[in-house]
């Protein structure tokens, strides 16, 4: 796991590094010459060379820098998204698995209209309400993402209210904040875990996704624009394969890398209670 450890800060010390500027991804402003010898040359859709390692796009821009420009997006976007996703299904269940009742049935009724309606299509329609951008974003997939999260936390609260030590705490006065912090927060952590990181997964596609569409990233150098511009200019039809290599190994080898740092906290978890 060690190296999967690796990769994942590799990931994070490059969107800092992105943040202060140290991937420009500038446009190359010789594609405004006029064709005259005294012009610089053009750079646009340079293979790749020493000097660009993954050649350069349609405004002369290193495509390299571009999708290190997208781990940023990809990262910043993640972890809202999966917040807001963890933190909106944690609470919700938590409260309908507590005290149940009308609040049980109104959250299961809420639940289940926002499962009916398909989850991309139910994005796409948020994100283009909230304008794109990362506000839109990433409200967009956290607010259709925690019905799942919800369902799990809500079953599993339900079940440690029927475990002797929590009766027990109950009969001894214990205020339900004490309960919650001391005894259910401690139990629902793997579980909170686990679907951090899968809808931190399912942000990063759902974010390229949208980019590509037209109403995500617009304006940032995200992984899903390169894949849409990728398209636009038919890269493929003209033999310039680098762009899109870029965005989509950039994109496998985060989930990838994700993934298996999930497995490998799991195992140990499983390790430590065996």
């Amino acid at each position: 796991m060690k190296f999967w450890l690796s990769i994942l800060a590799l990931y994070l010390m490059v969107a800092i590094l992105g943040s202060f500027g140290f991937f420009p991804a500038d446009i190359d402003l010789g594609l405004l010459n006029t064709g005259t010898d005294d012009a610089p040359m053009v750079l646009a859709n340079a293979s790749p060379s020493l000097s660009a390692w993954l050649g350069t796009d349609q405004l002369g821009r290193d495509v390299f820098e571009v999708t290190l420009q997208g781990v940023r997006v990809a990262l910043s976007v993640g972890f809202l998204a999966a917040g807001v996703a963890v933190l909106l299904g944690a609470l919700f269940g938590i409260l309908a698995g507590w005290y149940g009742g009308p609040l049980d049935a109104f959250l299961l009724w809420m639940s289940g209209s926002v499962a009916a309606i398909p989850g991309i299509l139910l994005v796409l329609v948020l994100s283009w309400m909230f304008g794109g951008g990362y506000l839109g974003v990433f409200l967009a997939i956290g607010l259709v993402s925690w019905v799942g999260i919800y369902r799990l936390v809500r079953v599993e609260v339900q079940r440690l209210q029927t475990e002797p030590y929590l009766i027990a705490a109950k009969l001894h006065g214990a205020t339900t904040p004490f309960l919650v912090l001391r005894h259910l927060l401690p139990n629902l952590s793997p579980i909170l875990l686990t679907q951090f990181v899968l809808h931190f997964l399912y942000a990063i596609k759902a974010e390229a996704i949208l980019s590509f569409l037209g109403i995500g990233m617009q304006g940032h150098l995200s992984w899903g624009t390169m894949i849409a511009d990728a398209w636009a200019f038919d890269d493929l039809g003209n033999d310039r394969w680098w762009r899109l290599t870029g965005a989509t190994m950039a994109m496998a080898f985060l989930i990838l890398a994700m993934q298996r740092v999930a497995m490998g906290l799991s195992e140990r978890k499983t390790s430590a209670h065996s």
